[in-house]
């Protein structure tokens, strides 16, 4: 296939062949999506949970009040579980016009 035809538009959208890589690339998204939110819940509702009532009556974790403790500890166990997904899950693809769809 030659340049000219990318940019011809006499076709039909069945004629359109889906490209594999779309489908990778969209459960990526729903993976990362799906992490951001559970992190975002789970530190909403520590911090919300612990920080709650007077500020007399915290609790201290190594001079931190316990939501805050908690919420550094979420954020760097949601850092390892990123990594640990990019690194497993996502997959590495070429992405030029003419790249190849079989995905390492």
């Amino acid at each position: 296939m030659n340049k000219d035809e990318y940019y011809d538009r006499n076709y039909g959208f069945e004629e359109i062949q889906i490209d594999p890589r779309f489908k990778i690339c969209e459960k990526e998204m729903k993976i990362t999506f799906g992490v951001w939110i559970l992190f975002a819940i789970i530190s909403l509702a520590t911090a919300y949970g612990l920080g709650k009532g007077p500020v007399e009556e915290y609790k201290y974790v190594m001079g931190l009040p316990a939501w805050w403790f908690a919420s550094i500890v979420i954020t760097l166990v949601f850092t390892l579980i990123v990594i640990g997904v990019t690194k497993m899950v996502f997959k590495d693809m070429d992405l030029t016009d003419e790249g190849n769809t079989e995905c390492e």
